[in-house]
């Protein structure tokens, strides 16, 4: 019985000390509208202006780029790549494809961004679609936080 007890206090000082880790995509809402442009080339011009390269995506609607550093560790890096996806009713959620690659020469994907990389990533991002009339709703759980304050 006691070793149960020791055993939860332990778990629950480790789940007070966990990251808070957000997933890898954030949602905007297109309010207004340039002056006619196209979504998709409001978009592109976004992901430009935050530095991002933009390739050729297999959809026409999304606005994918090329990958970049985000973030470096004593052990790691990461790499990048956004895909600028529009949405019905008119909102666009911007996904996240990174990869941490290990000095030793491993890889893996990121399946949950930390506070860190997710300023890193989102942070121009975010400014360059604000300027193109698009508001960050943020994540879902964002969402459901707010509501609930």
């Amino acid at each position: 019985m006691r070793l149960a007890a020791l055993v939860l206090a332990l778990a629950l000082a480790a789940s007070a000390c966990a990251p808070r880790l957000a997933p890898p995509y954030r949602d905007y809402e297109a309010r207004t509208s340039e002056a006619g442009a196209p979504l998709r080339d409001r978009l592109a011009d976004a992901a430009r202006e935050a530095g991002w390269t933009v390739e050729p995506s297999p959809d026409p609607a999304v606005v994918s780029t090329a990958p970049r550093r985000v973030g470096t560790g004593l052990w790691s890096t990461t790499d990048a790549a956004l895909d600028l996806v529009p949405l019905d009713g008119g909102y666009v959620r911007v996904y996240v494809r990174a990869e941490r690659r290990s000095f030793l020469g491993g890889r893996s994907k990121v399946y949950a961004l930390s506070p860190s990389l997710r300023a890193s990533i989102f942070g121009s991002i975010s400014d360059a679609l604000a300027g193109r009339g698009l508001v960050a709703l943020g994540t879902p759980r964002d969402r459901d936080e707010d509501a609930t304050d």
